[in-house]
């Protein structure tokens, strides 16, 4: 067993979804009426879905994503509006940094494999 998709219920989940495919490359896999499901070209096992429903913005789900360069990865963001933190650890052991969504959820990039 693995994990297919990580769900996140949305007052707005296209919008969420379009946020997650422009900062992280990725793509509409599938969209049925107010359910969005979005992955990686090159990962079809590894899915975010949003549905439509309430949220509370804030740490309940977390997503992580793989960066080999973090510190680079963070200004690219930045770059495109994003919300970020400050970089934690150092590049030749754990290096993290949280960032917040369009709705205020956090998310982290961490050089953790």
């Amino acid at each position: 067993m693995h994990l297919s998709r990580v769900i996140i219920f949305s007052p707005n989940p296209r919008a969420l979804a379009d946020f997650y495919c422009r900062a992280f490359a990725m793509q509409v896999i599938s969209s049925e009426g107010t359910f969005t499901d979005i992955g990686a070209a090159d990962s079809p096992t590894s899915r975010i879905a949003f549905h439509k429903g309430k949220s509370a913005p804030g740490t309940s789900i977390k997503l992580c994503f793989h960066a080999c360069d973090v510190a680079a990865e963070r200004e690219r963001l930045i770059g495109l509006g994003v919300q970020m933190g400050k970089l934690h650890g150092s590049a030749e052991t754990l290096c993290f940094c949280d960032g917040k969504d369009a709705e205020g959820n956090v998310f982290q990039i961490s050089n953790r494999t």
